[in-house]
């Protein structure tokens, strides 16, 4: 793996050298060129963070070495497949645009370096025009999995459905390659957007068994947690031990992590059930460090403020100790401070007490906060309804919808 990493270094730094010098040999052929671009990326993909850092001076120089190319060398499709795959990878258009100025590249379906073209230049009405009616299955195995990813991505937003279908070819024609963990990435947050729990359980441990050293493992945890907190789990709590389960791909820090990230954004959102099955779960797995313990108890105290007029909340979020507490969730706990004041002096019998408002919010106050103090408001309001209501009792108070 070292070996294959200085070897593309080393490619990187000697090719506009070598070029340069007039006896030197002409540069390797773009197709060899390109493989060594895709063997970095894949190293990236299985977490070799020194490969992903050398990819933009490779693609910039792989731009160079293209760009000095002896025309006779397009003649083979080995090397316009190359200069597609190049573009796909995140190389610069230049090379295949070049291309198409002289013509169809020879080797290559009629459309594809013009949908490629486009696709990277953010075109996006072309490229499907262009690339949709092509088969990823007709093409070399080279471009199969990059066509297939493409593809996927242009119709996201309108056939997820098909697009699903796309992902799975991708990683069927791209085995272990930057490709496949793109596209299982891709996959299981189209899963959570249309709350296929079964997809996104299997997706994610398939992701976290096959990627988990990725150099995008730590943004995709990111993108995933905040992607769960679109499944309105405080209104259908039996979903929950569903989500909890899917989690079990992780190792139990990355669990606590990710179920932080839940009860963190839900609360902001206004989401106080959600918040709170998230903070509990964090609690119940063992091993957590003292930071952990309290970033828990302060979201599980915050989301309950709205219905807990005895002063509990109050009280373990008076406990809390800010410092242990990253910079923004301090502001969190500041404005959860104030509404859980403000519901705990409100005057009982809401239904005949208007509800108190909410202290005038400073100036410059986070958005999020503001999302906040919204769902606290509402809240409140729902709790003296509660309170209001002759059969109502404390026990069920935590079962209340926010």
């Amino acid at each position: 793996m070292r070996r294959l990493f200085l070897l593309a270094v080393a490619l990187a730094l000697a090719t506009p050298a070598l070029a340069a010098q007039e006896s030197a040999p002409a540069p390797a052929p773009p197709y060899q060129l390109v493989r060594t671009l895709q063997s970095l990326q894949n190293e990236a993909a299985a977490g070799n963070r020194a490969a992903h850092a050398a990819q933009t001076k490779l693609l910039r120089d792989l731009e160079q070495a293209m760009a000095a190319q002896p025309a006779a060398v397009w003649d083979d499709p080995r090397n316009t497949r190359a200069a597609v795959q190049y573009v796909l990878s995140g190389g610069q258009p230049g090379p295949l645009a070049e291309l198409v100025r002289r013509g169809e590249p020879v080797g290559l379906p009629k459309g594809l370096a013009e949908g490629a073209l486009a696709y990277v230049m953010g075109d996006g009405a072309r490229a499907k025009a262009l690339l949709m009616p092509l088969d990823p299955a007709g093409l070399h195995e080279s471009l199969a999995g990059h066509l297939a990813l493409v593809q996927a991505t242009l119709i996201l937003r309108d056939d997820q459905k098909r697009a699903l279908q796309l992902l799975d070819q991708a990683r069927l024609a791209s085995p272990g390659s930057l490709v496949e963990e793109g596209a299982l990435r891709r996959a299981v947050f189209i899963a959570a957007e249309i709350n296929d729990l079964d997809r996104l359980e299997k997706g994610t441990a398939q992701y976290m068994r096959r990627f988990d050293r990725s150099v995008y493992a730590e943004h995709f945890r990111q993108s995933f947690a905040t992607g769960l907190v679109r499944f309105d789990i405080g209104r259908d709590p039996a979903k929950f031990p569903k989500l909890v389960a899917t989690l079990r791909a992780f190792d139990r820090e990355q669990q606590r992590a990710v179920l932080l990230i839940i009860a963190r954004d839900a609360l902001v959102r206004g989401r106080f059930e959600q918040a709170r099955l998230a903070a509990e779960e964090v609690a119940r797995i063992p091993g957590a460090d003292q930071a952990t313990v309290t970033r828990a108890s302060f979201y599980r105290a915050a989301s309950r403020i709205g219905l807990d007029r005895s002063g509990g909340s109050l009280d373990t979020l008076k406990s809390i100790d800010a410092k242990r507490l990253p910079p923004d969730e301090q502001d969190i706990l500041r404005t959860a401070l104030r509404v859980a004041a403000e519901i705990v002096d409100a005057p009982p019998g809401g239904a005949q007490t208007p509800a108190p408002a909410v202290t005038a919010e400073p100036a410059g106050l986070d958005p999020r906060m503001k999302r906040l103090l919204s769902g606290a408001e509402r809240s409140l309001a729902e709790a003296q309804k509660l309170l209001a209501d002759p059969v109502f009792t404390p026990v069920r108070s935590g079962e209340a919808r926010p």
